[in-house]
């Protein structure tokens, strides 16, 4: 078995890495010294989109589905995103912590450093902010590093389905102030696919939440083509996320302008999509990250080890491309590639360490969970 003579050496950001040979003249006898030899050492996992902040359980719709019904017949009948809805609005912010404190040590426990969470299921101005509030309290209190982002714009709620334009001047006129005021969002993203908004009721959100200081992601192509992924390029969004059906056309566009294609096997793999055309967005030279879309109806999984192997075996991905796509392509999702996503020096410490001798056998072996040590931050946390 090959050995690697390396070393590397931080507090709370890398401060060198080299040779274990040289590493001797960078310590002083307060540093810890932790042996990792025989195993891999890898940036944390930057997983850049979740919803795992919400109440309730949708086991019951994951077994319609099993039997034939689609997401979208469900959604029709009041269900998917509006089931949990009905949840979240009668849930209180501490058991809105308590789900996400718990997907989120999980996430961590697998090796997830930093992980992007979404509101969009409360579907009013209190209930949003409450979910904000929970993501908030998650950001400043958990050991992993929390990036709230708005998505007041998920789906249209039953009290507004004969006029959704109306929910969208609530959105526009009431939560957006809110939610800058609130503070805890970095992101506004938008639900833009056939059944939930459309391109002129999305634009209406994403230029108005930049008018607020809100950078710009958008749900695109999940279900059907109505030009959310070119609106994304024109915008200038950071992401466009899930592309299932994105042709080449809408891949050219995201690439042109810059926009981190965000793939989410999981939601392929749970409602039984054709998987995004990983393949031609790298050879087309797209950024293209990984992310896990954990929530509780479409995808409800907070482990970037499993995405890795649904995107390596149904993607087309090399292992080397996928681990990419989950750690710098991630942080570049979310405006952090300059400081987490990789083991350079002057990044942040967010360090994992598996007890596998290779980095392939993450993906390899998949099913089973090798994260031997977490640091966050240069702080051990797992």
């Amino acid at each position: 078995m090959q050995q690697f003579d390396a070393a590397i050496l931080f507090d709370v950001r890398i401060l060198w890495i080299g040779p274990t040979s040289e590493s001797s003249a960078h310590l002083s006898d307060d540093v810890e010294v932790v042996d990792c030899t025989g195993k891999t050492v890898m940036p944390g996992f930057v997983d850049s989109h979740t919803h795992m902040v919400f109440a309730g359980s949708r086991s019951g719709e994951f077994s319609r589905r099993l039997a034939g019904a689609s997401y979208a017949e469900i959604a029709a009948e009041g269900g998917g995103i509006l089931t949990t809805m009905r949840a979240v609005r009668e849930a209180d912010v501490e058991s809105l912590i308590d789900v996400g404190d718990a997907l989120l040590t999980s996430a961590l426990q697998h090796g997830s450093t930093t992980v992007e969470i979404k509101s969009g299921y409360g579907l009013d101005v209190e209930s949003e902010l409450r979910l904000l509030d929970a993501i908030g309290q998650l950001q400043r209190g958990h050991e992993a590093r929390v990036i709230g982002t708005f998505m007041g714009a998920h789906a249209v709620p039953p009290e507004h389905r004969a006029n959704p334009d109306a929910y969208v001047d609530i959105v526009v006129n009431e939560m957006l102030p809110r939610v800058r005021e609130q503070g805890v969002a970095s992101f506004c993203d938008v639900f833009t696919d056939a059944g939930f908004f459309t391109v002129e009721q999305s634009e209406r959100v994403l230029l108005a939440a930049r008018e607020h200081g809100l950078r710009l992601k958008v749900h695109a192509d999940e279900i059907a083509l109505i030009g959310a992924s070119h609106m994304a390029a024109n915008l200038g969004c950071i992401s466009a996320d899930h592309l299932e059906h994105s042709t080449i056309d809408e891949i050219k566009a995201l690439r042109d302008a810059g926009v981190v294609c965000t793939l989410l096997p999981g939601t392929a793999y749970t409602l039984r999509l054709p998987y995004p055309d990983a393949r031609t967005m790298i050879d087309e030279g797209a950024i293209v990250a990984l992310a896990t879309d954990c929530n509780p109806g479409s995808c409800f999984t907070e482990n970037m080890q499993t995405i890795l192997s649904l995107a390596c075996i149904n993607m087309g991905m090399s292992i080397e491309e996928s681990i990419v796509a989950a750690t710098l392509n991630g942080a570049a999702a979310l405006g952090l590639s300059g400081h987490v996503g990789s083991l350079e020096i002057g990044k942040f410490a967010d360090v994992v360490v598996y007890d596998v001798p290779s980095y392939k056998d993450v993906v390899y072996h998949f099913g089973s969970n090798y994260v031997w040590g977490v640091w966050v931050g240069g702080v051990e946390v797992s």
